[in-house]
């Protein structure tokens, strides 16, 4: 027959299921294993404060009993949230434990209080328990108002490690942040042109000064200005320089064609100051003959 222990919490749930569902089986899938009265006398989850979440699904999902000591795995609705080690050789009667939670728990922390290991330890392996057979009670459920946890920044399929602490969203080039009290969002605005951005700071003889027109045709709202040829004039793309080419007048002669040609010139216009004077000659001569011959009338 028990013996009546004294008023203490954990020592009256060493003697009961909890904080396992008082009309559970704590029978595993195997039927072979059976939860002890006195392995959990307490646990505490936090989880977040969302609807979504039904604190009738967490339940010991498995129990590895082994040589060295035991783990515990929690779970939510078949799915593990959260491991514990126990280590035999170290365990005290009533010690507290922390259990980090994975996947969509990755952010909790919880706590288990370990009774006695003595029985549990009859056994060996490694058992798995149904969501109806290892039931948690609700109240060991707790909510966890701290509110947001951490951020996380996407990039791709890369993902950050959680950001933790007092994090400050800064505005950059042309972009805003608002927030708005009354829907509690934070809006994040790329604004084109809303002179977010600091002035370009261009000291003369140490920043040269940018570009900002050409012959007073500044860009377009993309900062592109465009150079466009025609059928004479092609712009031709080299390394940090742009080539206006004339494909309609470029000379066919060099310098020395050129010089030939000059000198063809010059002897034609001496040949032509020639004939000049031989006409004026030939004129004065004329003009001496039918003079002689007006007399000779």
């Amino acid at each position: 027959m028990q013996g009546i222990w004294n008023v203490d919490w954990y020592n009256a749930n060493s003697q009961r299921a909890y904080p396992l569902s008082g009309d559970v089986s704590r029978k595993d899938v195997s039927g072979s294993f059976t939860i002890p009265d006195d392995l959990i006398v307490d646990l505490l989850w936090p989880v977040h404060s969302d609807s979504t979440i039904d604190p009738t699904k967490f339940h010991i999902g498995a129990i590895g009993v082994f040589g060295s000591g035991v783990t515990i795995a929690l779970a939510y609705d078949g799915t593990v949230i959260g491991n514990v080690s126990i280590n035999a050789s170290t365990h005290t009667r009533n010690a507290a434990y922390a259990i980090t939670g994975t996947g969509d728990f990755y952010d909790t922390v919880g706590r288990i209080v370990i009774g006695s290991l003595e029985n549990t330890l009859q056994y060996g392996g490694s058992f798995t328990f149904n969501m109806a057979d290892a039931l948690l009670v609700p109240t060991a459920i707790r909510p966890d108002i701290r509110g947001l946890t951490s951020l996380r920044l996407k990039n791709g399929d890369d993902l950050s490690d959680p950001i933790q602490g007092d994090v400050v969203l800064q505005a950059g080039t042309n972009f805003s942040i608002t927030f708005d009290p009354v829907t509690n969002h934070i809006l994040l605005s790329a604004v084109d042109g809303a002179g977010l951005n600091e002035a370009v700071d261009c000291l003369e003889g140490t920043t040269p000064e940018p570009i900002r027109t050409i012959n007073g045709v500044g860009p377009d709202s993309g900062g592109e200005l465009t150079l466009l040829g025609d059928d004479c004039v092609a712009v031709e793309q080299g390394t940090n320089a742009l080539t206006l080419r004339d494909k309609c007048s470029k000379p066919c002669c060099g310098c020395d064609e050129l010089k030939i040609i000059e000198n063809t010139v010059l002897t034609l216009q001496n040949q032509v100051f020639s004939l000049e004077n031989l006409g004026s000659n030939l004129a004065a001569q004329i003009t001496a003959l039918s003079a002689g011959l007006l007399r000779t009338e």
